[in-house]
């Protein structure tokens, strides 16, 4: 599924664990643990996220909004220390709530396993 975040368009993309970790080796990303199971990764260079294709629906849906948390800070935050306040916190929240569970909504119409 694509969407768009800050005007820039996203894609939603269910992967075995597998292909997440061939997504891993492809990007030479290094933040993440080379072991255990990935539940989802966020790419905001190219502006796509994947999902754990076999994980239980409730699972899904709160892999899908953790992730969408990475894209909604990685388009509208610019703040290159990460510290964030308790105020800060708050405001992300508040502001970012609409916005994802609308395209986690979108993307689960059905209950789309």
């Amino acid at each position: 599924m694509k969407f768009k975040m800050n005007d820039r368009e996203w894609e939603v993309i269910e992967l075995s664990q597998e292909e997440m970790r061939e997504k891993i080796r492809e990007y030479k990303y290094d933040g993440e643990p080379k072991e255990g199971r990935y539940f989802g990764l966020t790419y905001l260079d190219n502006s796509k996220i994947y999902i754990d294709k076999d994980l239980c629906l409730d699972q899904k849906k709160q892999t899908l909004k953790h992730e969408l948390m990475h894209c909604y800070i990685g388009c509208y935050l610019f703040n290159v220390e990460k510290e964030y306040t308790e105020e800060d916190l708050c405001n992300i929240s508040a502001n970012s709530h609409d916005i994802i569970h609308k395209i986690v909504e979108d993307y689960f119409k059905g209950d789309k396993k």
